[in-house]
């Protein structure tokens, strides 16, 4: 795990990094709800709802446009290359609009095919990846969360835009929200 202080960078790949680690640990939570394993009625609602939070802080950073995966697109527009190039030197009368068309259809079909399969090779790489304890059975889960959004807090009140001293807010009742679900932890009976 990195260090998250006040002075280790941006909070926005913070942000991230606590958002995937709630989102593990809320689904852990509620399927262990389900299937009476660990019952807890209220906790993971509480775990979501600090997620939520934080999802809220974390669109204060984000720019209005979603960043596009680099290496995905990259590969996509290749392999859309590889196809339309040779097809505009093989085919006879390229600059005619049917064969243009078909060549540009072509491209688009290979660029969503190499990024399809992409997408499949990373799912399949995630699903054989060894998975470790549950993250709901950290016992210093919530005082690590609770000292990395108290960073981020910090962080977002030292900060010249107004937009992200206002994530600060969100990240207090974040806090909040964290607090309440620990202080409904199960008691085994």
């Amino acid at each position: 795990m990195s260090r998250d202080d006040p002075f280790s960078g941006g909070v926005a790949p913070r942000l991230r990094r606590l958002d995937q680690e709630l989102a593990e640990t809320v689904t852990d939570a509620q399927c262990r709800d389900w299937t009476a394993d660990r019952p807890d009625r209220v906790g993971f609602a509480r775990l979501g709802q600090t997620r939520r939070e934080l999802l809220t802080a974390a669109a204060r950073y984000r720019p209005t446009t979603r960043p596009v995966d680099g290496p995905t697109l990259l590969a996509a527009l290749t392999a859309g290359l590889l196809v339309t190039l040779p097809l505009l030197l093989v085919i006879p009368g390229p600059t005619r609009p049917l064969p243009l068309a078909g060549i540009a259809v072509a491209g688009v079909w290979a660029a969503l095919a190499v990024r399809a399969g992409l997408r499949r090779l990373r799912i399949r790489r995630s699903r054989r990846a060894v998975a470790g304890p549950a993250p709901i059975d950290d016992p210093y889960l919530y005082a690590g969360l609770r000292r990395r959004i108290e960073s981020c807090a910090a962080s977002a009140r030292a900060d010249r835009s107004y937009r992200h001293r206002a994530a600060a807010t969100d990240l207090e009742y974040a806090l909040d929200w964290l607090s309440a679900a620990q202080e409904e932890l199960p008691r085994i009976r």
